[in-house]
C-alpha cells in the first residue's frame, strides 16, 4: 500500500503497461496479415518475411539500446522515453501503409521503428524506478527497491497474460477464420489491419502521456542523489 501511493511510480507502471502490452496484444496479427493478406495464403512466402522481420527487429533493438543510453545521458531519461515511444508510434501507423500485396517487401519497414520503443522501455524504466527509490529514501529514510521491483514486474507479467488471453478473442472479433486461408473477406482484412495498426498507436500515445507527467527530472534526480550522499556521509562520520 505504501508503494502504490507513490504516484510517480504508478506513472512508470502505466507507461510500461500500455506501451508493452499494446504491442503484445496485437503481436500475432502481423503474422496472420503477412501470411494471409500480403502473401495471399502462401505460408512459405509469409514465413520468410516473418523471419526477416524478426531479424531486423532484433538487430534494431540491440542498436537502439546503445543509442537510447547515449541520448538519455544528454537530454534525460523521460524525454528520451517520449521520443523513442513516438518513433514506435510512427512504426505502428506505418503498418497501415506497409501491408501491400503488390509490394510484400514493405511489410519489413515498421520493424526498426517498433524496435526503438521496446529497446528504450526496459533500458530506461529500471533507472527511472531507481530515481523513485532514491526519492523515497530521501523522504522516509527507507530503501524499498524490492517492493518497487516486485510490483513492477508483477504488473508486466499480469499485462502479458491479459494480452495473450485477449488477443485470440480480438482476432475472432475481426471475423478471421483460419480455414479460409487467404480467402478472408475484405472486411476481415480491413479490421485486422485497423486493430494491428490502431491499438499500438493509441497505447503508445497513452504511454507518452503518462511518462510526460513524471516529475523526477534528470536534474532533480542528481539533486536527490547528492542529498543522499551528504546524509550518508554525515551518518558515517557520526
Amino acid at each position: 500500500a505504501i508503494t502504490l501511493k507513490r504516484v510517480e511510480f504508478l506513472k512508470l507502471c502505466a507507461g510500461t503497461f500500455f506501451l508493452f502490452n499494446g504491442i503484445m496484444l496485437v503481436g500475432a496479427f502481423s503474422s496472420y496479415i503477412t501470411i494471409f493478406y500480403v502473401s495471399g495464403g502462401d505460408n512459405d512466402m509469409g514465413a520468410n518475411y516473418i523471419g526477416l522481420y524478426g531479424t531486423i527487429n532484433t538487430i534494431a533493438t540491440l542498436i537502439s539500446i546503445a543509442v537510447v543510453t547515449w541520448i538519455s545521458a544528454k537530454i534525460g531519461k523521460r524525454r528520451t522515453f517520449m521520443i523513442a515511444t513516438s518513433i514506435t508510434m510512427i512504426g505502428s501507423m506505418l503498418k497501415w501503409f506497409s501491408y501491400d500485396p503488390l509490394n510484400p517487401w514493405m511489410v519489413l519497414l515498421p520493424a526498426p521503428f517498433l524496435a526503438v520503443g521496446m529497446g528504450a522501455l526496459f533500458t530506461l524504466m529500471g533507472s527511472m524506478i531507481a530515481d523513485v527509490c532514491d526519492l523515497v529514501e530521501l523522504e522516509t529514510g527507507e530503501r524499498r527497491e524490492g517492493m518497487f521491483g516486485s510490483i513492477y514486474w508483477w504488473m508486466v507479467k499480469l499485462g502479458m497474460a491479459l494480452a495473450f488471453a485477449l488477443s485470440g478473442y480480438l482476432l475472432n472479433a475481426t471475423g478471421f477464420d483460419v480455414e479460409y486461408g487467404g480467402a478472408q473477406t475484405s472486411a476481415t482484412f480491413l479490421w485486422m489491419r485497423i486493430v494491428d495498426a490502431g491499438i499500438p498507436t493509441i497505447t503508445s500515445a497513452i504511454a507518452i502521456y503518462a511518462v510526460a507527467k513524471f516529475k523526477i527530472t534528470e536534474q532533480r534526480s542528481y539533486e536527490i542523489r547528492q542529498l543522499l550522499e551528504e546524509r550518508r556521509g554525515a551518518a558515517n562520520a557520526g
